[in-house]
This record gives structure tokens, sequence and C-alpha cells, in this order.
């Protein structure tokens, strides 16, 4: 079983009713074609930013990038940061000149020469000063809680678009997107095994660690009702061993889709010591998917999810 998941753009058509608490904010529900909010925002890092003018908007990473398309306002976006690899238009700014580099090593002049009327991130983005540089040059910045969960994704999109002004297009969003997760979730407890699953984050031959507690890719596992090898081992990205990878046992390797044609496929895969003393490795059954799709807990998060459902258990019914 090897099979490569290409990230897909539709949406299902499910309707849930999804309660989401915000923090301290303040917003009105315009829809933004004035491209003007009001009020004061409190961020992670604990410091209220006054929100005036959504025209000019640097976006630090690729999934706040990919929520502000998303409730259509793709278009007040000035430049991205490189982890910004959605959708295609997003894709094309960065490549066009609209791109400030990697949002966790920041230089103040990279993003400043944009022109921002609002700078928008998360707390990976570093360093501090800079984020300091940039509101000591008169540029909004709200830091956003850095969420690794389901219900962190559809509270990350609420408070984006009560920064942006559309209140009620981002209700909508997460609804839509907690119903997709809710679908996914419905279908993984219809199965009637539970696997042991490890996420190899690989670049290469030189670059290979396994994902563990915290991380986006135990809320997918878990999520599946699968176990987390990773998680077992530790928090954060792992240096790999095989004794530990042997040990962990797990019954499928899940990887990103770069890494995976990097490293030459299955064959070079399997020459990693411990992959073939598997369960996974024997049976070879991986699933490399696009590294964004898989890892953004944007507004795809739930078409992904949902996949990962299908492809765990291909038996189940839709």
């Amino acid at each position: 079983m090897v099979r490569r998941r290409r990230a897909r753009s539709s949406a299902t058509a499910l309707v849930v009713v999804a309660a989401v608490l915000f923090g301290a904010c303040s917003w009105g529900d315009d829809q933004g074609e004035d491209h003007v909010s009001s009020g004061l925002f409190v961020g992670a890092d604990g410091v209220a930013t006054d929100v005036s003018d959504t025209s000019r908007i640097v976006s630090l990473t690729g999934d706040i990038t990919e929520v502000i398309f998303e409730l259509g306002l793709g278009g007040r976006i000035v430049a991205v940061d490189v982890t910004t690899t959605y959708p295609p238009e997003a894709v094309d700014l960065r490549s066009d000149g609209g791109s400030v580099g990697f949002g966790r090593a920041l230089a103040a002049e990279a993003v400043l020469r944009h022109e921002p009327t609002l700078v928008i991130g998360d707390e990976t983005n570093e360093p501090s000063e800079v984020i300091e540089q940039l509101r000591s040059a008169g540029v909004p910045v709200v830091i956003l809680p850095y969420r690794t969960t389901f219900g962190g994704v559809e509270t990350k999109i609420q408070q984006i678009s009560e920064i942006l002004g559309v209140a009620e297009a981002g209700r909508e969003l997460s609804q839509r997107v907690a119903s997709e997760i809710a679908f996914a979730q419905d279908r993984a407890a219809q199965a009637d095994r539970q696997l042991r699953v490890a996420y190899l984050y690989v670049r290469g031959p030189t670059v290979l660690l396994i994902l563990g507690e915290g991380l986006q890719t135990q809320t997918m596992i878990e999520g599946a009702g699968a176990i987390d090898v990773g998680a077992a081992m530790g928090e954060g990205p792992i240096p790999l061993t095989p004794e530990a990878l042997i040990a962990g046992a797990p019954d499928v390797i899940v990887l990103p889709e770069a890494g995976f044609e990097a490293l030459g496929g299955v064959e070079a895969l399997l020459e990693i010591p411990g992959i073939a003393d598997t369960p996974a490795g024997q049976n070879q059954a991986f699933l490399a998917y696009d590294e964004a799709y898989f890892l953004n807990f944007g507004p795809r998060v739930g078409l992904a999810f949902n996949e990962f459902v299908t492809d765990l258990y291909p038996d189940l019914s839709d």
C-alpha cells in the first residue's frame, strides 16, 4: 500500500452548528468592502493591537494565508512568508516579489518594504525583536496563538475573521471545517482495528525526524483513532533512530510527499535503517501527502483529515 495524495480545494456540503468562544476582541460584522475594521485585538503576546486598515496585509504563516484567501480577502495580501504554498494565487504572489522570507527568521526590512497596514502572524514567528521593530515603525502586528488541535483551527478562523471585519464569513467557514472534521471522526470510529502510525519528517537522507507529542500530526493520528508512535517517544520533532522505530512498530508510516520524492521513493525509504523491520516497512504501508495540506491547520484541514481516514481504513464506507 503506497498512496500519494495531492491537495484538493473542494469542500464537502456538510453543515453543523459550532459554538466558538472568543478572546478579548471587539469587531463588527462588516464584510470588508471598505477595508476598515475597528477595535483592539489582544494577541498571544499580550499586546493589544488597534486595527483600523486591512487593505495591505502581510501574512507570516501559510495557514493564516489560507484562511484569509478562504474568507475571500486574498486580494488584500501584499506579501507572505515561504511557508505559504497554497492557494496558487498566493504562490504566484510570493514568486512575483511578494515574499518576506521565512517567518521564523524575520527581517524588518523584508516586511516594511511592502508597506503593510496590518501584519498577522503567530507565536512561531521570530525574532521578537523584529516584531517590536515593526510596531515601532507604526505597523499594527497581531500575533495569534500557535494552535495544533482541531478546535484550535475553528477558533483561529473566527479570530482572523474578527480581525478583518468579516465575522459572519468566519462563522460559516469554521462551521464548515468543523463539519468536515466531525464527519471524518465518525467514519474513523467505525474502524474495527487500531493502527499504530508514525509520521516521519523526511527531507532527503540527511534529515530524518519522527514527529512527536504536541504537534499537528498527533491530532491527525489520534483523531483517526490510531496510536501515535511518535507521541509515545517524546515531544516535538525527535531524531529518528532504528531502535526507536523498530520498538514503536508502526503499521503505517506517513511522510511528506516532497521528502518521499527527494529520498527516491519506496526502495530508498526501505534502505533507511529500521524501516524495513517495521510492520509498515514489511507491508510497504506508506502514505505521502503534500506537506502543507497535512500539516497546515487551516481551512483545508477537514479535507485532509477525511483523506487520511480513507487511506488508513480503505474499507470504510463514506
